[in-house]
């Protein structure tokens, strides 16, 4: 257990440095459980799990100076204490969430001192001291590994035998409350997104989504193909009606031109 707490502390501060600094999508949830599963040996729940988790905190970003909930620390407890107690993905989709709120916290903190690293760096950098500008820009690295280490660590060493020793006295009933609210965050997130797009004309492709796989009894798999074809078809149309609409501009400038 120490040898993979340890892994992925450093899998997480990694990921955590990656969404810091150039953000190319490896630290979201479907990365992150899918590298944590990896570690894990068991690749397969991890590729589930982040999907899942995908799916909840696809609405969540930070805008501005806004600090979102920290997903990369969130996805990586919760897939790794999914996958070590045994319990699926629905213990997953219930860690997640409470779990990004509280590392969220320590975000704000850690983002705080590195607001102080800069305006160090930026009198190193009027001083000419060029090595100690480089110095601060590792130090703003070691606090984000330390931030992140200081939540993954212990939650993986010390908490599966926590959370296994919790489910085994919570009542079936519970359990079952919790795997019924962990299949409705996914919408949840979906919801979110929708509103933060504010593109209330691509509703009615949401509930024709939702008809396909509740109704029709479509797979996942199956209601992505015919999305995807149905957007090629409205992509075809829009810049044929755009190459239409050009033309018609054009020979009504060359028939104002001609009465002139």
């Amino acid at each position: 257990m120490l040898l993979q707490a340890v892994l992925l502390s450093i899998l997480a501060s990694i990921l955590s440095i990656e969404w810091m600094n150039g953000h190319f999508g490896f630290a979201r949830p479907l990365w992150v459980g899918t590298l944590t599963g990896l570690v894990l040996g068991d690749l397969q729940q991890g590729i589930i799990i982040g999907a899942s988790l995908q799916l909840i905190f696809m609405g969540m970003s930070g805008v501005g100076a806004a600090v979102p909930p920290d997903q990369t620390i969130g996805s990586v407890i919760a897939t790794a204490l999914a996958i070590l107690t045994g319990q699926g993905i629905e213990i997953a989709l219930t860690l997640a969430v409470p779990v990004a709120l509280g590392a969220q916290i320590l975000d704000i903190f850690s983002r705080t001192i590195n607001s102080g690293l800069i305006h160090m760096a930026d009198g190193y950098a009027q001083k000419r001291e060029y090595g100690k500008v480089e110095m601060s820009h590792y130090l703003g690295i070691l606090v984000q590994f330390i931030r992140t280490s200081v939540i993954v660590f212990p939650a993986i060493y010390f908490g599966v035998d926590a959370v296994t020793a919790m489910i085994s006295v919570i009542p079936t009933a519970v359990l079952r409350g919790l795997e019924v609210s962990g299949g409705i965050l996914p919408a949840v997130g979906f919801g979110m997104l929708l509103t933060m797009l504010e593109v209330p004309y691509l509703f009615p492709f949401f509930f024709i989504g939702f008809a396909l796989a509740t109704f029709g009894g479509y797979s996942t798999v199956g209601v992505t193909l015919v999305a995807v074809c149905v957007a090629l078809v409205l992509d075809h149309y829009n810049k044929k009606n755009k190459v239409s609409t050009e033309v018609k501009n054009e020979s009504a400038s060359d028939l104002d031109s001609l009465m002139e």
